[in-house]
């Protein structure tokens, strides 16, 4: 199964349209939160299911700020990261996901886009679509894979502007 991965696209979507140009064969995509409010209008641009997370400039969403989705049999916790000090540490994160029984958590809110495995649980970072904030300042995407085995693997991709 492949995910599309995005996240703190804070109201700019031309770079998603973009990603929609290369990216094929995606079953479901997860927004990790600061869509501002434009929840519909990504959803007009998929024809796919969709979830989303609320983040902190998600001020008036109905989203809730955490989330557990199973994709291909795979326990998925999303969350904007805010509210676990992901701009500092991931640890507290992790700790949380695997209580949830989780596999994989992914966040976004530092913008910048970010792999790691702690204590067998697969953390990401797909960075910002619309805003990055990493060294090459480069708009990043992920790429979640899980196979027919539940192995999961997680790719970020980069749009040359």
């Amino acid at each position: 199964m492949k995910i599309l991965v995005i996240s703190d696209t804070h109201g700019f979507h031309g770079n998603l349209e973009k990603v929609l140009e290369t990216e094929i064969d995606f079953e479901y995509v997860l927004h990790l939160g600061d869509t501002e409010g434009w929840d519909p209008i990504i959803m007009d641009l998929f024809d796919v299911p969709i979830e989303f997370v609320a983040g902190n400039c998600d001020w008036a969403s109905d989203n809730p700020s955490e989330k557990i989705v199973t994709l291909a049999g795979v326990p998925v916790f999303m969350t904007h990261g805010h509210e676990f000090y992901v701009s500092i540490r991931t640890d507290i994160l992790c700790d949380h996901a695997k209580s949830c029984g989780c596999q994989v958590a992914l966040y976004g809110h530092t913008h910048r886009p970010d792999i790691t495995e702690e204590d067998g649980i697969l953390i990401a970072n797909p960075g910002s679509i619309s805003r990055p904030r990493q060294f090459d300042h480069m708009p990043s995407y992920g790429i979640l894979t899980i196979d027919e085995n539940g192995h999961v693997d997680f790719e970020v991709k980069y749009l040359e502007e």
